[in-house]
Parts: C-alpha cells; structure tokens; sequence
C-alpha cells in the first residue's frame, strides 16, 4: 500500500474494521496523509498434514491462507504440536521443495515435540554399525566430536541433514537425519555419551 501523495510504504494503522473485507486508515510515516485501504482477507482452507513421530505417523487437518508459500524446513504449530515440513505434495501427485497452500494436496512433517530420533553409522573398513538415539531437539552436534556410544568410540566425520550434507561446522539435532562417524581408540577423551539415548 503506496500513501497518495508521497508515495511511501513506510505507515501506520490508525483503525481496522471489517473480516473477509478489511477497511483500514492509515496514516503515512513519511508525510503524516492519512488515507484509507479496503483489503481483501483470504479465506482459511484446510489442508491435510501427516504428522511422524519415531514409526508412528497422525494425520490431521491444518488451516491455512490459500496464498501463503510453504516449503520443506519450515516449521508449524498443529494444535499445540510443533512440527517441522519434511514434503509437500502437490495436487498433482508430485513432491515438491516450495508450494502456494492453494496447489497442496498433502503437507508431510515430523513432530518436534518431545525427542526425536537420528541414525548413527560408524565404519569400521566396511562393516557398518548402526544405531538410533532418542534426543533433544536443540542439542547440538559438531563434525569432529568424539563421542561415546556403548562400548564404540568414534568421531563425528559428516552428518547428512534434510537437504545437505554437512562436512564442517554444527547443527542442531532437529535439522539431522544421519551422523556418519569414524571409530577411534578407547583411550581418547570424549566430549559426550550417547549411551543412554541408543534406542534398541
């Protein structure tokens, strides 16, 4: 919304009236105009959203504004269950990265409430041990940890998120889908114990 006389975007809402047709004056940051705007609100839709937590999965109905864009990563309250997109199928049976609401058939996510779950392979030259552990969503891992797991050391080599895969730096566990490690002598020092959070 352009102010008429100046032409600024930069204003402030005075009053709003109005639901599915809003009426609002506004008065214009740069010139001190004050003028009125009738918008048009959307309606809400519904959209379906499957919902996994470790191997279970809930399907549910969210509300969303037809024109809102949704794309893999970003995170939704559903109900009071934060939730984080994996996919987005569109009503043409194809998954894609970036959506408008009005083109989505399904919305695919993963619960970010409570732990979740990542997979942890550790190469021995060719033979792969592999485990899941149960963990918070903001604990943070870093490539090049030595860490604990049972009676295996090993170091964090990569780690593959949702989209990338990660060979430098950190990331938090919500954002990980695999950590790849590379077995060290028992006498290192570690700097943690996943022990506790090996599911079996």
């Amino acid at each position: 919304m352009k102010c008429p006389i100046c032409e600024s975007v930069s204003h402030e809402i005075i009053k709003s009236r109005g639901k599915n047709i809003k009426e609002i004056l506004l008065r214009c940051n740069e010139c001190g105009n004050i003028f009125r705007e009738t918008v048009n609100i959307p309606k809400m839709v519904e959209c379906r959203i499957i919902i996994s937590k470790f191997e279970n999965s809930q399907k549910k109905n969210l509300k969303l504004y037809p024109d809102d864009v949704l794309q893999v990563g970003d995170v939704l309250m559903v109900d009071d269950e934060k939730v984080k997109v994996t996919s987005l199928e569109n009503n043409k049976g194809g998954r894609v990265q970036r959506s408008m609401v009005s083109l989505l058939e399904t919305i695919w996510a993963y619960s970010l409430t409570g732990q979740i779950r990542i997979g942890i392979s550790v190469d021995f030259g060719g033979r792969i041990l592999s485990r899941k552990v149960e963990i918070e969503p903001d604990f943070q891992f870093s490539v090049g940890d030595v860490v604990k797991m049972g009676r295996t050391l090993f170091r964090i080599r990569s780690m593959k998120s949702i989209d990338s895969m990660v060979r430098k730096g950190s990331s938090r566990a919500e954002y990980i889908k695999r950590i790849y490690g590379n077995p060290l002598h028992s006498r290192e020092k570690f700097q943690y114990d996943l022990s506790p959070k090996v599911v079996e």
